[in-house]
């Protein structure tokens, strides 16, 4: 880490009083000539020392990123993946690649890892979640490319190397919540508004990050025209945060009641298309319920 300016100052001027030749011209004023020159020198040795830093930095990330076999590594040769297109030995003969690189074709947009262990197995099972498509706009990749992209992972991966591949349909988001407001304007209008910053929630979450019920209910409140937020345990249904997944072979599982936090299956969510297996699960709009809060009408004095 470089040194401050100050430091760097402090230190010429300790070192250009150690000189007897130099003692003669010790003053204590910075508008003098050599203590302006020592400014000048130790702005320079800072700059300096900054480029170096910014420049390990680079070379660290370059090089973390460039060690074959770490799930980085794997994460990075995914999104490099293009559709179509064969692996050939490169010139050096040290690793796969393209013959030419076309952006158009790679259509893996997202990726995450995880490394799993099990009881059969001693060596860890590196889980690489992907999926396709803008941010706020995922959706899952399907079967026939996931297999070409297996493929392409079983050819560049090292032996031994126990490595899956797997895309999911988007989690559903089920925010099944009481909103209070103050009557200010017309129910459709409110449910707009509360949908759409439902829709801005979703497209700001990283992907594969967790879902918070806290965020859910500060994105309802920061509507306006809405008082409170609340979640009636005692409804039916249950009201609450829900978040409802696939599995592996395609299957919608039960809605899950969200306590704080939960992780999603898929690595993203989304709202409930209430067509097929989701016909039963609720859109943002269908799961909210809007309450006039009372107290926040206006009184008139007589």
């Amino acid at each position: 880490m470089s040194r401050t300016l100050k430091q760097i100052y402090a230190e010429a001027i300790s070192e250009r009083n150690r000189r007897l030749e130099l003692s003669e011209h010790s003053n204590d004023s910075k508008m003098s000539v050599m203590n302006g020159i020592a400014w000048m020198v130790a702005a320079m040795i800072y700059t300096f020392e900054s480029i170096l830093d910014v420049f390990a930095v680079d070379v660290s990330e370059t090089l973390s990123s460039r060690i074959n076999g770490t799930p980085r590594y794997y994460a990075n040769a995914l999104l490099g993946y293009q559709q179509g297109d064969e692996l050939v030995i490169r010139e050096d003969g040290l690793a796969f690649g393209y013959a030419s690189e076309d952006p158009a074709k790679r259509i893996v947009t997202q990726v995450s890892y995880t490394e799993s262990t099990d009881d059969t197995n001693v060596d860890s099972k590196l889980i690489l979640k992907v999926a396709t498509g803008s941010k706020g706009a995922l959706r899952q990749i399907g079967a026939a490319e996931l297999a070409q992209i297996t493929a392409y992972v079983n050819r560049i991966k090292f032996a031994g190397t126990r490595i899956e591949v797997i895309s999911r349909p988007g989690d559903v988001l089920i925010p099944r919540l009481t909103v209070y407001w103050d009557g200010a304007v017309p129910e459709s209008e409110l449910y707009d508004a509360l949908e759409e910053r439902l829709n801005e929630y979703v497209m700001g979450i990283d992907f594969d990050a967790g879902v918070y019920v806290s965020q859910v209910w500060e994105a309802l409140r920061s509507v306006e025209h809405v008082r409170d937020v609340w979640a009636d345990t005692s409804a039916e249904p249950r009201q609450g945060v829900f978040l409802a997944s696939y599995d592996n072979d395609g299957h919608l599982q039960p809605a899950q009641y969200v306590e704080r936090m939960i992780h999603t299956s898929s690595g993203y969510v989304r709202q409930s298309t209430g067509e097929g297996d989701e016909a039963e699960l609720p859109t943002f709009r269908q799961a909210l319920k809007l309450v006039i809060d009372k107290d926040a009408l206006p009184t008139l004095d007589r």
